[in-house]
């Protein structure tokens, strides 16, 4: 599985909070156009948004990246942030079942 990360920094948790919207709409619209086989957004106390997006084949990144990769530059119109990133290997994921918890 591939991934592509993305880690944004705002001056604040309130510009995060502003800012996180726009993130997972963009990107959970992209889900069945580019066959993302996962997505998480997590957003940290200090103003920072963490992006992880997942898929199955190089294609499919390639297609995301054509389609929703200027996602980031058309964040800078309007938001303040910082943004690093790479891609990867998935190299361990585990989901546990909430059901399992219990």
């Amino acid at each position: 599985m591939l991934s592509k990360t993305y880690h944004l920094k705002f001056p604040s948790l309130d510009a995060a909070q502003i800012a996180a919207p726009f993130v997972t709409e963009t990107l959970g619209n992209a889900i069945p156009e580019c066959r993302l086989s996962g997505l998480t957004v997590l957003i940290g106390k200090e103003g920072d948004i963490s992006v992880n997006v997942f898929f199955p084949a190089v294609s499919d990144l390639k297609n995301f990246e054509k389609k929703h990769g200027g996602f980031i530059e058309t964040m800078k119109k309007t938001f303040l942030f910082r943004s690093t990133g790479f891609d990867g290997v998935c190299i361990f994921n585990f989901e546990g079942n909430t059901e399992d918890a219990a």
